[in-house]
């Protein structure tokens, strides 16, 4: 199997277990799902990782000002979208739509 493949693989089990353990986890532990606790939080911490290795690279490899212009661009686009519209599919469209213009 070649490398790209085990990644691939690895990154659907990554995401399927991030899907199933939470339902998993309420119906075997009805009253600490109706608690909360850290299933409340999982979705937000898993959203700022991605965010995190996504957005942070190119931030630390600019060696100009300009280079990070379209990262720039694009944050401001969604910040802007969720700020009018609270609606992520519409902000991350113009996330892109603003980063490709400014790229």
């Amino acid at each position: 199997m070649s490398e790209i493949w085990l990644a691939i693989l690895v990154i659907g089990i990554a995401t399927y277990a991030t899907r199933v353990v939470p339902l998993l986890w309420e119906r075997r532990m009805p009253l600490a799902a109706a608690r909360g606790g850290w299933l409340d939080h999982l979705g937000p911490c898993l959203i700022a990782a991605m965010a995190t290795t996504v957005i942070l690279p190119p931030f630390l490899t600019a060696e100009a000002a300009l280079d990070i212009l379209p990262e720039l661009a694009g944050l401001l686009a969604v910040g802007a979208v969720m700020r009018l519209r609270a609606d992520p599919g519409l902000a991350t469209l113009g996330g892109m739509a603003a980063y490709y213009l400014a790229g």
